[in-house]
């Protein structure tokens, strides 16, 4: 067994406060990846859980030795070369149909584990390697032998894994099992996790993690991308400055350099009083941009949500994103010259409003200056004041046919292109 007395640590890849860390190591030329616990009970499972997955003949990196140092518990396991996480292949460049093929291949990685009667409880794509064509699983901890309720647990699993795939990735793939009232249960069950997702990074944003940062005082509160750096005390000074690109009873929209700036404003002291008890526009803008950016529907990188304070009175906001640059929806399509583009346009469309449906996302405000191109005909949205991500089916029902009926507001009447995108309204 490897020495961990003999390993030079080279730096904390990952840590949880309190309860582990994940460290980089190496000795005599080769890398390795050391895992140490605080508490045994998370050791034991982490390390029974990698026994679990050689058992199910399912590539994981291996355990090459275990014990304990110090206060900790440790185990150190081999690293994957040139390794890079499923979930980064995913969000890569390669073609939809190399991500079909991964993915297909992690679903029978999964069958393969029922099969044993093992299930993968922490079941997305980060725990995932891939390397030279090979698949890997990896942080065990949470993997778990199943006794009881086996096939309602390993259908749940499976659902679970399927609710992390992109709609774009899975092609023409609707079905998964050979009974339709089981496939019919299992798009309800992702339908579910697809949801009880968005809503948890939601919560995200809201709260210091790798990605984000949370800063609140009695005087003001910030939501604010981690690698973003802004003099927040300087803001109305820059405002000053910067071009007014509109001015709106309740709202104000500023542009500096790259960066559009939305400022909420109390417009009386009845809406001074229902700030204080309704989420803020901006707010909503925040969190709702930041899941477009998660799932992939083009909107502007949100930077920040700023909160001016009294004690615990909301006074005014702001919300910061990229400039976006573009022509709305209808001049862009109106400026088209070929037949082939529009076509193109036309498809682009309806693979938005397919999104739309299998993510139940309601926009609010369809308006074609909320809508622009781009000169890679790439379509963004703005303005996410009203925007909302729908639990109930029948009530995004109802909402998407009014989402669909004003966006073909935009167009008039008599345009070919509204007669060609009317299928929306089926």
């Amino acid at each position: 067994m490897l020495d961990i007395n003999n390993l030079k640590f080279i730096k904390v890849l990952r840590e949880i406060p309190g309860k582990r860390r994940v460290v980089e190591a190496s000795a005599r030329d080769k890398n390795y990846i050391v895992k140490f616990f605080k508490k045994k009970n998370l050791y034991a499972k982490e390390l029974r859980g990698s026994f679990y997955l050689n058992q199910a003949e399912i590539l994981t990196p291996k355990v090459l030795s275990f014990g304990k140092l110090n206060n900790e518990y440790y185990i150190i396991f081999e690293k994957i070369i040139d390794a890079i996480t499923v979930e980064e292949f995913l969000n890569g460049d390669d073609s939809l149909t190399k991500k079909y093929n991964i993915i297909n291949e992690i679903l029978l990685l999964n069958k393969k584990l029922f099969k044993k009667n093992f299930i993968q409880l922490d079941n997305y794509f980060k725990n995932y390697l891939i390397s030279h064509q090979k698949i890997y699983m990896i942080d065990g901890g949470l993997v778990k032998k199943i006794i009881f309720f086996k096939a309602l647990r390993k259908f749940l699993n499976f659902s679970l894994i399927s609710s992390k795939v992109d709609p774009d990735i899975m092609l023409n793939k609707t079905s998964f099992y050979n009974f339709k009232i089981l496939d019919f249960i299992h798009k309800k069950i992702v339908g579910y996790y697809v949801y009880k997702s968005l809503m948890k990074f939601h919560l995200k944003t809201l709260r210091n993690s790798s990605q984000f940062e949370k800063t609140s005082t009695f005087r003001s509160l910030i939501y604010k991308q981690k690698d973003f750096n802004f003099d927040f005390q300087k803001i109305d000074n820059l405002l000053q400055n910067a071009e007014i690109i509109k001015n709106g009873n309740t709202c104000t929209v500023f542009c500096h350099k790259n960066l559009v700036i939305k400022r909420y404003n109390i417009k009386s002291f009845t809406h001074f009083i229902k700030l204080q008890f309704v989420k803020s526009r901006g707010k909503n803008s925040w969190q709702i941009s930041n899941a477009l950016q998660l799932i992939n529907i083009a909107c502007p990188k949100p930077y920040f949500y700023y909160e001016k304070k009294f004690l615990f009175f909301k006074l005014a906001s702001y919300f910061a994103m990229e400039k976006i640059d573009g022509m709305d929806i209808v001049s862009y399509q109106e400026s088209i010259k070929k037949n082939s583009d529009t076509k193109v346009l036309k498809e682009k469309i309806l693979k938005l409003f397919d999104k739309f449906i299998y993510f139940k996302f309601i926009h609010g405000d369809f308006k074609k200056t909320n809508i622009l191109v781009d000169n890679k005909m790439q379509i963004w949205m703005i303005d996410f004041d009203k925007s909302f991500f729908s639990m109930s089916q029948s009530i995004y029902n109802y909402k998407i046919k009014k989402q669909i009926a004003r966006f073909l507001s935009n167009w008039k009447n008599k345009s070919k292109f509204l007669t060609a995108i009317r299928s929306l309204e089926k």
